[in-house]
Formats: structure tokens, sequence, C-alpha cells
């Protein structure tokens, strides 16, 4: 009689310990970036709206692919560019080493302006500008002013990103995963295995791709499997909640007033006066881009640099 009534108790503490994952929460936030240049980013709105669109400000279908998001309950951030070692062209409004702080912010409200919708910013290349700290604290300052979050793309191991926006307050997390810098199949496999091998480990994972139709192909097939593989592809409005911005805008009185409407994206396009554009140079200052050498410093980020290389696109 005893061991009938203990049974129950039995079996509970079994499966707890067979199964120990099963209330394990393991959020995957995905971000596709560099949005707004090519009409066959439309494609990505095939994908479930918790994929979050990173918006390249003044591009030609920069509105209208904001506007649409946000009809469907989509969360969109601002692709913010930012100076690249190697020189690269960073298209409109970029963030360069040698900017005083007023023209980061300008240059910041002018990009918001374009996507005004956006709930947070990451980077648009950046390995010179993340790095560096007066820029990054003019340009986390206004992040925090406007009530964003800040997602660190971590296109160099020196960026001081997280690191200041933590210092600031501002809410904040880092890329873990580059989805598709290689469009082979057996490398976007790769990479997606091993985004839900981080998010196992940590309970959460943040991820960046972009919407080549590889990747969105890619996308369709594999993102309804990990429900039933213990996975919760969560949206960063889910998130960053306790953001300003993101509370507000999707908060209860935002969700009862999203409409889902369909937009023609293909048929229109943003046009942007040559006099709205920013000058940046008018607000130059000579600046040197500080460096760390001491030995200590060279061996903790030799290991960090091995990693990055096989994991982020070449700026």
């Amino acid at each position: 009689m005893l061991l009938r009534l203990l049974m129950p108790c039995i079996i509970f503490v079994l499966c707890g310990l067979i199964s120990p994952k099963v209330n394990a929460k393991s959020d995957i936030i995905i971000i596709l970036d560099d949005l707004g240049y090519r009409p066959s980013d439309v494609a990505a709105f095939a994908l479930p709206k918790e994929i979050t669109f990173s918006i390249l400000p003044q591009t030609p279908l920069a509105s209208e692919i904001a506007r649409r998001a946000e009809q469907e309950g989509r969360a969109v951030m601002l692709h913010m560019p930012m100076q690249a070692q190697n020189g690269k062209n960073m298209g409109p409004l970029g963030l360069t080493t040698d900017m005083f702080a007023g023209a980061i912010t300008y240059n910041l409200r002018k990009a918001m302006k374009s996507v005004p919708n956006a709930v947070g910013v990451n980077n648009h290349m950046g390995s010179a500008f993340t790095g560096q700290q007066e820029g990054m604290e003019a340009l986390l300052k206004e992040v925090k002013r406007q009530g964003l979050f800040f997602v660190d793309s971590r296109t160099t191991v020196l960026t001081k990103g997280e690191e200041i926006a933590q210092r600031l307050g501002v809410p904040s997390a880092s890329r873990q995963v580059f989805l598709d810098h290689k469009l082979e199949p057996s490398f976007l496999l790769k990479q997606f295995n091993q985004m839900k091998r981080i998010a196992e480990k940590n309970g959460h994972v943040v991820v960046i791709g972009h919407p080549h139709p590889e990747t969105v192909e890619f996308l369709k097939t594999h993102l309804p499997l990990l429900e039933k593989e213990g996975f919760t592809l969560t949206s960063v409005a889910d998130y960053f909640s306790h953001a300003p911005k993101v509370a507000k805008q999707f908060g209860k009185e935002g969700n009862q007033t999203a409409q889902i409407t369909r937009v023609d994206v293909s048929k229109t396009s943003s046009e942007i006066s040559e006099k709205d554009r920013f000058v940046s140079r008018g607000f130059v200052q000579s600046t040197t881009l500080s460096k760390e050498s001491t030995a200590t410093k060279e061996s903790t980020l030799a290991k960090e640099m091995t990693e990055l290389s096989t994991t982020a696109p070449n700026e």
C-alpha cells in the first residue's frame, strides 16, 4: 500500500532526472541586416514575424519596409553604418572615427528619421568605429536618450560597444553567431547548429544574417523545426521589453492598434533629397584611435581573433 502511494512521487522524480531540460528556455533571436537596397529584400516578409529587420538608413526601400514591418507587428532596428578598418564605403550617414560628438548625434537622428519606428540599433560594419571610446560614448548616449537598445554586431573583437552600453545603462546584447557570410548550404547548416548549441548552453543566442535568397529559403525550411527541438524563436521586442521605446511601441496599446495591411513595396521607392544629406566632414576633428598594446591584452585577444576569423565576414 505504501509503495502504491509513493509511486506517483517516484515517477515524478525520475522524469525530472531523465529530462532535465524540458522546462529550460532557449531563446533564439535572429536579426536580418542590410535591408533597404534590393527589391528582393521583401522576400524576408515570408519569415516569422519574430525575425527582426535591421534597415540601412536613407536607402530606397527603407521607409516602405519599415512601414510594412510595423503594420505586421514586426520589430525593426536601425542598421547604423560605421567606419570599417578597410575603408569600405559605408553608405549614407556613416559614422567615422574623426567625428565630433555633435556630428555623431546629428547623423544618428537623421538616420532615425528614415526608420522612425526602429526600437534598437546595431552597427553596419564598424570594425574601426566600434573600437574607439569617444565615438561610441557619443553614439550610445543618444541611443539612451531615444529609449533604444543596442546590439553590438561584433565585427571586431576590439569593440567597446557592449562594455560602454552597460556602463551607460543602455539595454544591450552582442552578436554570437553570423549565419550566412558563406552561402553554401553546408555552411548555413553548420552555423545554424552552432546557434542551437549556444542557445542550449546559455539560454539564449543572438544571431545575425542577411536577406539573401539562399538565407531566406534556408530559414523557411529550418525554422519550423526549432519548436519541436525545444527552442523558442524570440523577437527583440520580447528580449528587450524593458527598453523604453520597445515598451511604448509593443506594449498593450501598441498591440491593440497594430493592423496587418499589405504594402506593395516593389512599386514604390523613397526619394532622398540631396539637400537633406548631411556632409559630416563639416564636423570632423583630428583624433587618433587609441591602441592598447600590452602583452596581456594581446595574448587575451589572440584567441578571440582566431575565433572571429572563422565566424565573421570580412569588412
